[in-house]
């Protein structure tokens, strides 16, 4: 498994769930495992703040994984992203991309904390 965290964040929510769903939301090879992509935009759209989202991918060789084992991976990686924080304080979208030639599981975070509405930095060191 590979994790990437890509260098993005500025912006409208638009650009990141098109990107994910495509524009139309017919993006051949995607779908959504966990999370409401209008809901995220709507988030990402309304923050104030300078880095609106963290984005980035857990990118596999198999093309598949053992039923189950995908949202547990998912949880686990939430757990360690944002340590301390129960689900209903923050928003993610999962998506499912398998046009590449291997399994992708992308993810979006509107960076705001949803009880409070202050701002919510996942935590990942740049080794």
């Amino acid at each position: 498994m590979i994790v990437k965290f890509h260098p993005r964040g500025r912006g409208g929510g638009g650009g990141p769930v098109d990107y994910l769903l495509g524009k139309d939301r017919q993006r051949d090879g995607a779908s959504v495992l966990q999370g409401k992509p209008e809901e995220v935009r709507e988030l990402i759209d309304a923050s104030p703040y300078a880095k609106k989202y963290t984005s980035g991918v857990l990118s596999f060789a198999e093309q598949d994984l053992p039923p189950g084992q995908r949202e547990k991976l998912m949880a686990s990686f939430e757990r360690v992203l944002m340590p301390g924080l129960d689900k209903d304080q923050y928003s993610v979208l999962w998506v499912e991309h398998r046009d590449k030639g291997r399994l992708e599981l992308n993810f979006l975070i509107p960076n705001t904390e949803l009880l409070t509405g202050r701002r919510l930095q996942p935590y990942y060191d740049r080794a």
